[in-house]
């Protein structure tokens, strides 16, 4: 008797879509000057499901789009279930697209090398451009993505979710392309302007992206991720370090983030930082911007995004030390300060935990799938 074994699929997106949500993944690819920009596409196939159009989710810095992917309890890439941001929007009948910025090093490698024959870099060793940089995303990338999930989706206007450095870029999108599709924007953590604090940082950051560099070089010559420096340091680290440690009060609350969610995040959705965009940070924390008439015209730019018909929502995180709370209300009082409703306080939160926190679900998520599903039904 000969037996018909089927082979499992070995990743989680090519798994057929199961009941009662039916969500399935796609990647799709997306050239840009030479590059091409991957994004992660997440849809529900169930019949009778209502379509409220397109949503882009954009990560924070350091970040790829892997953290609206992730559920309360830390785990990832799962479409089973509707409890990562990612997965709820899709299950509601918004059309999801995970953009994962020029930067994102590790997800490319890690996946897009292994498994997208259809990608330019398949089998191939990704390397961010040593120049890649804030313009990039905002001058190059945005533009691409944007055109693209119009007619990818064959509709008119769109909604962007951003998370800190994601809101920041469609801050700066919508100043300097006052005519385009995005009809709604929320922004999460997402300032008019980063905390000194940040500038701290940069050395810790600079150090983690050789790590993780060197992660990468190891993972691409099939070395097991068992023994590759990072993946191998965070699976040994005491459960009482990972969260009760000298860095981590400064980026979240420690005690609104589980250990697996830390994990995760270092072990999965870390990215390095390019070294221009390094440097750009650095020199807007210390100087700003370089002149009182460049930042007057930035300003003015903003303030006319309120005679548009378009909606604002803004997150802030009360015990935010990266994205204070008052650069927040800057950044809606410059852009849409007459709605007194689209200015949302988390309590007992700090950057990080504000979209991957044990309150995130409850505080940050449902209401902004309420807020798109209430501009998506009134028009």
């Amino acid at each position: 008797m000969i037996v018909n074994w089927k082979r499992k699929p070995r990743l989680i997106d090519q798994k057929p879509p199961s009941a009662p949500y039916f969500l399935t993944g796609q990647d799709l690819f997306i050239p840009a000057g030479g590059q091409e920009i991957f994004v992660k596409y997440i849809s529900s196939t169930a019949e009778c499901m209502p379509k409220y159009g397109p949503v882009i989710m954009s990560p924070g810095i350091c970040t790829n789009a892997n953290i609206f992917r992730m559920d309360e309890n830390g785990s990832c890439l799962s479409l089973e279930h509707p409890r990562s941001f990612a997965n709820m929007l899709a299950a509601e009948g918004f059309d999801v697209y995970l953009y994962h910025p020029g930067y994102s090093d590790r997800v490319r490698n890690r996946y897009v090398s292994r498994n997208c024959p259809q990608s330019i870099y398949y089998q191939k060793r990704y390397r961010v451009k040593p120049e890649f940089t804030y313009r990039d995303m905002v001058d190059l990338e945005m533009p691409a993505l944007i055109d693209f999930v119009c007619r990818h989706s064959r509709s008119k206007t769109l909604s962007w979710i951003g998370y800190s450095l994601g809101g920041m870029t469609a801050y700066s999108y919508l100043a300097k392309n006052p005519a385009n599709p995005i009809k709604n924007l929320i922004t999460i953590g997402s300032p008019m302007a980063l905390n000194q604090i940040f500038f701290r940082f940069i050395p810790f950051i600079n150090f983690t992206s050789r790590i993780l560099g060197v992660e990468e070089d190891a993972v691409l010559g099939n070395l097991s991720q068992n023994i590759v420096p990072l993946t191998r340091s965070i699976r040994a680290l005491p459960d009482w370090f990972v969260r009760f440690n000298l860095v981590t009060p400064y980026l979240c609350n420690p005690m609104n983030i589980t250990n697996a969610t830390i994990r995760t995040l270092m072990g999965h959705i870390v990215e390095p930082m390019p070294k221009a965009l390094q440097r750009f940070f650095s020199r807007f924390i210390q100087r700003g911007y370089s002149s009182q008439e460049k930042i007057t015209g930035y300003l003015n730019q903003l303030r006319r995004l309120r005679k548009t018909r378009r909606n604002f929502l803004f997150f802030y995180a009360a015990g935010d030390l990266i994205a204070t709370p008052e650069s927040v209300f800057l950044a809606r009082e410059v852009i849409s300060p007459h709605d007194p409703e689209n200015l949302v306080g988390v309590q007992s939160t700090g950057h990080v935990d504000l979209i991957v926190g044990k309150n995130a679900f409850e505080q940050v998520w449902r209401p902004s799938l309420a807020w798109l599903l209430e501009k998506y039904k009134t028009g």
